[in-house]
């Protein structure tokens, strides 16, 4: 009986470590090559060279930072006025996605959002609840990147991706919605993020 509770707890064991190995993290991401000004566009190759895609610098001076967004997606910049409405402690929103925009009064914002709030983190548990949790660094501050599959409303299966972080008394959350793990737009976000600058 105790030979077969060691066996038990040894395949158990097992089964964790190998689990621990396949949990979900970002894809290695050249460094952004930033273009020499707001017009220019810069290329940036994955590491698979899978992917080839432009970027051109978004500066949200409301909100202080720089980003490379995609060259050719569409976007937006929503401002505190536009969105007490729908969320009032939201005080910015940059939404870009490769189709067009359906509005703040959609459930579906965009592809990639960035929200910045008066909302502590705290009040975001919820939101990535059941996600895979690791520490990260996103313009150098730390940061939580959260991972993994969710069901949506129409019970579509979407890939999460959610940064969360604070800076200047904000909380700031840079989020992407994929088909799977493996949509290019998720190498698209990890860029991204990997490019903002305060």
């Amino acid at each position: 009986m105790v030979y077969y509770r060691l066996i038990l707890i040894l395949a158990a064991a097992g089964f964790f470590l190998i689990g621990s190995r396949c949990s979900p993290t970002p894809p290695q991401v050249p460094e952004p090559i930033w273009p020499q000004n707001k017009e220019q566009v810069s290329k940036s190759e994955s590491s698979d060279n899978s992917t080839d895609f432009n970027y051109v610098i978004y500066t949200n001076r409301a909100a202080g930072y720089n980003i490379l967004r995609p060259a050719n997606w569409y976007w937006r910049h929503y401002i505190a006025n536009e969105i007490k409405k729908y969320n009032p402690q939201v005080v910015d929103y940059f939404i870009t996605d490769p189709q067009p925009l359906p509005g703040l009064d959609s459930e579906y914002l965009g592809q990639i959002v960035i929200e910045i709030s008066e909302r502590p983190l705290v009040d975001y548990q919820g939101a990535v609840s059941g996600l895979f949790k690791t520490e990260a660094v996103v313009a150098n501050q730390s940061a939580y990147r959260f991972a993994g599959e969710r069901v949506g409303m129409s019970g579509e299966k979407k890939y999460l991706i959610e940064y969360q972080l604070e800076y200047n008394n904000k909380t700031y959350r840079l989020v992407c919605k994929a088909k799977t793990a493996n949509d290019s737009a998720v190498e698209i976000f990890e860029h991204m993020v990997k490019s903002l600058k305060f």
